[in-house]
This record gives structure tokens, C-alpha cells and sequence, in this order.
């Protein structure tokens, strides 16, 4: 948290009032129950009972309300409400435009995918695990003020460590990816004279830094007697050539039913993806159920839990089962936020894939029904070469030799992943 934001906490606090209103607008909206954090000549800044902090224009407000008998002019002589000083806006201009949502946070997840940390530990040549160091920062707009049901946004996952592309395995290379050259560099070492161009063979950077991510999404809810229906589209971006896009066509419904829960059943469905159609035609079926407890309150509390089963639909990958059991925890105070993650996945078989985790072995891994993929510290460098050579030339057996050095190489696909967000959300 930097400065600035430690500033507005300290502002929100000193500028609160205990006193609640209620203020309607001259376009005909209500908010019941807020309370004043600050004013200016021309704004008015106040909370709702979900603690969003929202500005509203003077010259926009019809009457305020002491309390649901009592209404006053917004001109009238009080000294909590200044009089308003008119200036010239667009008309029709809706009182609120976005809202702002910013966390740090040490990994993401999505649908039973480990978004940064799994890619950290190729990148760095260490083991998976369960808590990781990708740091990064993640920014949600939403655009309010839309027509009634429709719902636009856009989030952006920015790593802040690991960015820059680095030396991963260790190999002098002719271009990076391709063949170890590393023993014709030894052998000009032993032979004194040089047996290779090292302006052509020389150490090389792979293309392995942390990308960022575009969550793009809009989305369309309809009220009825059955419930809530939803019908809406999630495009994924990133700036790696090798992870373009995704597409989702997603379907909600809320019931009417258990609303203390408030449940949330959902499909999402993969239309489109830019690398060979990869997993294009999937299902998630998703389930959630959330409540906040101490609602209108400075400080609140909510549990929240999603279940995801994953469906298929396509040639590449036959796999189904629980992509992902994943609780969460989240504390507020006024308009900023703790939240404790975890994603268990119960049937990590779901990314025992090629697709998921490249084949960066000795051997590529052939059995992807066996919860076990390649450890990224057992790889590259010195001590892992000389360990696998030796394999190799002390045993004479194929079979052999190729369990020895998985048994080596592998490792179990970690199951859990727990990261955690701390941030703030503003309602401009």
C-alpha cells in the first residue's frame, strides 16, 4: 500500500460522520443511508452500507434526508451541505461513471489455473509449490450508469516482479529454444582452440517473463419470477504470442431461493482460442454461494466458496472432473479489503497436459493420468546435467534409463494454491 493510499485512509477516517442520510438526486435516484466523508465547493463525497466511497455533484442533488420524515432543500441553510455553486455539465450525465477495485496480491487464480506462480517457478528453476511470490497488481473497472441490466468492465493482472526475460536453462545456444551446444563449448575448453562462432553459439534469454493479463467482459441480467438470468462474454488477453485469447460465452442464473447464500450457478463456455483451438468447445459449471455478515457496517465480513466441475467438448482433451474447490475470506474496513484465497484442485489430472505444462524434461511426459509433471529445479544447470548424463550412460536399458531420470525430474502437481489480496475499491 503506497502513500497515497495510506493518505485517503487516514482522510476517509477523520472526514467520517456518524450521521446518516439519505439523498435523492434530480434524475430521480435514492441513496438511503450514507454517510458524509467529505465535501467540497462542488462535490459531495459519501459511503453507502456496502462502505463504497462515491462523489456525487452538488448541482445533481434534489433533497437530502435527516431521516424518512424530515425533507430539506439542498439550498437550505445547514452547515453540512454547503450551498451549491452551479456549474455547467453535459446534461443527462449519469452521477456515477466507474468503479475502481486495486489489489496486490502474490498469485491469481482462474478455473483450477495457477495464473503467475507456476510460471515464476519455470522461469526461475524452482520447484512448484503452494504459496508463491508472483507479485502483482490487480486493477477492475467497472462502467456504471449503463442501461438497466447491462454490466461492463475491465480487469488487468500486472505482475511487478519477474517482468524481463531470462537465461532459464543454462545453455549455450545457437537461438534460444533450440539444442544444447554445451559440449562443443567444453571441448573447445579442453582442446585450447576455439571450435565454435561465439558471436552464433553463446547464452541466450528465453522468452519467460511474467505477462500481463486483459480481462475484458459485458454482461446482461434479467429480473424475473424464477430468478436473476444473465448472458455474457469474458475475452482473455495477454501479451505473449503463444497465449493470445480466450473467449467465454458465460450463462447465470440466481435463484430466487436461499438468498441468504446468495447462490450463483453458472456455465462458462470456451468459443475461441487463438492457439490451435486448444480446449475451444469446454464447460465449467460453476457454483457459488457467498454472505456478508455485518452489512452497513465500517467493518464486515464475508465467506464465500466456488465450486467448478470441468466439461469437455473437443478433440484435443477427452479430461473431465473438479477443476477447482475454492474458498475465500474476505475482511473489510470502510472501502478497503483483506482477502484470504485458496484453490484446491481435486482432480489435478484436469492440467496434467502438454498444454498446461510444457514438456521442459529430458523425456516428454507420455502419461498424463499420473498427477505428475516435471520439476523445473531438476532441469537445467550443472549438477542436474551431470546427474541425468550419468543415468544415461550407466544404464543400458531404455525403459530403465527413462524411469530413472522421471523419477529424477518429477514431481507431484501441487494440489492447493493459497495466495491472498489486500486493496481498496472507490465508487467514482
Amino acid at each position: 500500500m503506497n502513500i497515497f493510499n495510506i493518505l485517503i485512509f487516514i482522510m476517509l477516517i477523520l472526514n467520517s460522520s456518524i450521521n446518516s442520510i439519505s439523498i435523492e438526486t434530480k434524475s430521480g435516484k435514492l441513496f438511503e443511508n450514507v454517510t458524509i466523508q467529505n465535501e467540497s465547493e462542488h462535490n459531495i463525497e459519501f459511503s453507502d452500507k456496502d462502505g463504497l466511497v462515491s462523489i456525487l455533484r452538488k448541482e445533481s442533488i434534489k433533497n437530502y434526508y435527516r431521516d424518512k420524515n424530515l425533507a430539506i432543500n439542498i439550498k437550505a441553510n445547514d452547515e453540512s451541505l454547503k450551498t451549491p455553486i452551479v456549474y455547467k455539465f453535459k446534461p443527462d450525465k449519469s452521477e456515477f461513471t466507474i468503479l475502481l477495485n486495486q489489489s496486490i496480491a502474490n498469485d491469481g487464480a482462474f478455473q483450477g489455473a495457477s495464473l503467475f506462480g507456476e510460471r515464476q517457478s519455470r522461469r526461475n528453476n524452482e520447484s512448484y509449490k503452494a504459496y508463491n511470490q508472483a507479485w502483482n497488481m490487480t486493477t477492475g473497472i467497472d462502467f456504471l450508469g449503463l442501461a438497466k441490466g447491462l454490466q461492463m468492465g475491465i480487469t488487468t493482472l500486472n505482475p511487478i516482479v519477474d517482468r524481463t526475460n531470462t537465461d532459464s536453462d543454462m545453455n549455450y545456444q545457437s537461438a534460444s529454444g533450440t539444442a544444447s551446444k554445451n559440449s562443443t563449448v567444453i571441448n573447445s575448453i579442453n582442446s585450447a582452440s576455439l571450435l565454435y562462432d561465439p558471436n552464433e553459439i553463446k547464452i541466450r534469454k528465453e522468452k519467460n517473463g511474467l505477462s500481463d493479463y486483459l480481462f475484458s467482459r459485458i454482461n446482461y441480467e434479467h429480473n424475473s419470477a424464477f430468478g436473476t438470468f444473465g448472458l455474457g462474454l469474458l475475452f482473455i488477453n495477454t501479451n505473449t504470442p503463444t497465449y493470445i485469447m480466450r473467449s467465454l460465452y458465460i450463462i447465470t442464473w440466481k435463484p430466487p431461493f436461499l438468498i441468504y447464500f446468495n447462490p450463483v450457478l453458472s456455465i462458462n463456455n470456451r468459443m475461441l482460442s487463438e492457439v490451435g483451438g486448444i480446449y475451444q468447445g469446454n464447460h465449467n459449471y460453476r457454483i457459488s454461494i457467498s454472505h456478508e455478515y455485518f452489512t452497513g457496517e465500517r467493518f464486515r465480513i464475508t465467506p464465500s466458496l466456488v465450486i467448478g466441475y470441468q466439461d469437455v467438448n473437443n478433440n484435443l482433451d477427452m479430461k473431465k472432473g473438479i477443476s477447482d474447490i475454492s474458498p475465500r475470506l474476505q475482511f473489510n474496513f470502510l472501502n478497503y479489503y483483506l482477502a484470504f484465497n485458496y484453490m484446491f484442485r481435486v482432480d489435478p489430472y484436469l492440467v496434467d497436459t502438454k498444454y498446461y505444462y510444457p514438456n521442459i524434461g529430458t523425456y516428454a511426459d507420455t502419461n498424463q493420468n499420473d498427477d505428475l509433471t516435471v520439476n523445473p529445479s531438476k532441469v537445467n544447470g550443472l549438477v542436474n546435467t551431470y546427474i541425468t548424463e550419468t543415468i544415461s550412460s550407466n544404464v543400458s536399458n531404455d525403459l530403465a534409463k527413462n524411469y530413472l531420470i522421471n523419477k529424477y525430474q518429477q514431481q507431484r502437481i501441487v494440489s492447493g494454491i493459497f495466495f491472498f489480496n489486500i486493496g481498496y475499491t472507490l465508487r467514482f
